[in-house]
């Protein structure tokens, strides 16, 4: 699902809730509360962070409103790796950061298993539309689609459960994993 992309009109039609366009740095990304106890979680794509190495980060993040990325985990995660080398390595990004947490209507929901896949298909849809409007970059500079290291970030192992993959039918997402930011419907 990472990398799917959908067309331009398609993408329009998605109602997307209200989302302020920040300019912000890694270093700040990192610092945010959820993002620093959450970010060694993600699993990390060593392809990625070479290219964010030579390449930098060209494409916006999505955020949710206490900053953890929706689109874009990968990417802060891989920063701090290389920060453990390189402590001043710190890159300018933008952020689109969602204003509320316009998913926590899902927490009105009983069944928790149905909720945690509607939060999840939430999430994941919000991410195909971001990516389908806002993403300028369809490769980095040695040509590598983007698309290729969302693709291996998809079959790395994810620390959930002892899932697999992020598409467990039961975690399909990391924002609604239960080491994210918001397991169990509550934002930690």
């Amino acid at each position: 699902m990472a990398s799917d992309r959908i067309g331009q009109k398609s993408a329009e039609l998605v109602a997307v809730p209200p989302f302020e366009i920040r300019k912000v740095t890694t270093d700040f990304m990192l610092s945010q509360p959820q993002v620093a106890d959450n970010i060694m979680k993600v699993p990390l794509n060593e392809k990625l962070m070479k290219s964010i190495k030579e390449s930098g980060i060209v494409n916006p993040h999505l955020c949710m409103k206490m900053w953890y990325p929706l689109a874009g985990s990968q990417r802060i995660r891989a920063v701090a790796e290389i920060k453990k080398t390189n402590p001043d390595f710190n890159l300018n990004i933008t952020v689109h950061r969602f204003l509320e947490d316009w998913h926590n209507c899902f927490y009105l929901w009983p069944d928790e298993e149905f909720r945690s896949k509607a939060i999840a298909i939430w999430f994941q849809t919000q991410e195909v539309v971001f990516k389908s409007l806002y993403y300028e970059y369809g490769e980095d500079k040695d040509g590598t689609l983007m698309t290729e290291y969302e693709d291996i970030g998809e079959k790395l192992k994810w620390n959930r459960d002892g899932a697999n993959s992020r598409n467990n039918t039961a975690n399909s997402s990391d924002a609604a994993d239960s080491n994210s930011p918001i397991s169990d419907g509550h934002i930690k």
